[in-house]
């Protein structure tokens, strides 16, 4: 329509960098260790400032996923994933919901409304995520709009249906919410994050790095099954933060280069419980 106006893009709110890396890599915090020193020479030798954390803090949580028989949920670009951070070993109190829509197209990602009924209890989150391409020194972005809950209490089984009467924009979609969610191929994984320490990109754009781990939960042995290592920011919206994100963005271009006896096949943690993707 003449003289219309373009809607407004959602604002980014994180900017995420992810590579995969081989489980067999970090059989130990030995390891951890070890990559964190290579870490920092790479680094200087890209002319990037890091500050790597001295100690270490890690965390463990147990995450899991949940979908319909036929993968209703993946087959529409949607992803319902639940986790419980064990603080010193102990369980936390609640649960964190998290569904989202990820899409290579950032204004198909923006349309999901993803309010839910509980709006004094969600969080939501706009990220984009940059993911190695096809090649080394290479990249690829994807979009997920998030709505994070926390739950007091988590069942083996969920109805879409109820999912639906949580986050009403699914009832807009072509699904039949007869069906029931389960925990995808009943896979519970022990995830264990680290911080590393910060990256400094310029204009007061500060990153985290980290470093997850996802495991199996086997009780008398360490069995690692995929590791992912990246960064994030909140992107900062003016010409130098701009500046600042083409810095990181050739950065994680370069930093491939030597780590490319690390990296894996696959671009994220979520394809290896769902069995594609190469993982």
């Amino acid at each position: 329509m003449a003289g219309s106006e373009s809607p407004v893009a959602t604002r980014i709110t994180h900017r995420e960098f992810k590579l995969l890396l081989k489980a067999k890599r970090f059989p130990t915090r030995q390891s951890l260790l070890a990559f964190n020193k290579l870490l920092e020479e790479i680094a200087a030798k890209l002319h990037i400032r890091y500050e790597p954390f001295d100690p270490i803090d890690a965390q463990l949580r147990i995450v899991q996923f949940y979908d319909t028989a036929d993968q209703t949920l993946r087959k529409n670009r949607l992803i319902l994933r639940i986790r419980q951070l064990r603080e010193a070993l102990w369980p936390g109190e609640s649960w964190e919901v998290t569904f989202q829509t990820r899409e290579p197209d950032r204004k198909r990602a923006e349309t999901f409304d993803t309010t839910s009924t509980f709006p004094k209890q969600q969080k939501n989150k706009f990220k984009e995520e940059i993911l190695r391409g096809d090649g080394p020194g290479t990249t690829t972005s994807i979009y997920s709009n998030n709505c994070i809950i926390e739950s007091p209490q988590l069942n083996v089984e969920i109805p879409l249906q109820k999912l639906a009467e949580a986050l009403p924009h699914l009832k807009t979609l072509n699904l039949n919410f007869d069906q029931t969610m389960t925990i995808v191929h009943g896979a519970k994984v022990f995830e264990i994050e680290a911080k590393l320490g910060n990256f400094f990109f310029g204009h007061h754009v500060t990153a985290i790095a980290t470093l997850a781990v996802w495991a199996r939960p086997v009780p008398d042995k360490f069995e690692p099954l995929i590791a992912e290592f990246g960064w994030s920011y909140h992107p900062i919206d003016d010409e130098k933060g701009k500046e600042a994100d083409k810095v990181a963005d050739q950065f994680f271009k370069d930093i491939q280069l030597p780590l490319g006896d690390w990296i894996t096949t696959g671009t994220t943690k979520t394809a290896l419980i769902y069995g594609d993707e190469g993982n």
